[in-house]
């Protein structure tokens, strides 16, 4: 009997505690859904903020030139260097 008590109060606790994390993270996914586009705004001001300070052109990403190739690459940390003939 006593064992049944208790594993009763241990569903039920159980119980409780499910509910109420997933009352919780329902609410912190609301607020993060809320709260990403003030974040987004934020970061792009303090990038653009950034390239000023560096003296780069204050330009949309999708307009910067440089020397950055999107794509595949190979490492090459740790090549030994090729040996001359």
């Amino acid at each position: 009997m006593k064992n049944f008590i208790t594993s009763v109060a241990a569903l039920v606790i159980g119980f409780f505690t499910v509910t109420f994390a997933a009352v919780m993270g329902l609410f912190i996914g609301i607020a993060a859904l809320i709260a990403k586009p003030f974040i987004k705004r934020k970061v792009e001001k303090a990038y653009e903020e950034a390239l000023q300070q560096q003296g780069y052109a204050s330009h949309s990403h999708s307009s910067q030139t440089g020397s950055t190739i999107d794509g595949e690459f190979e490492d090459i940390t740790h090549k030994p260097a090729p040996q001359a003939s």
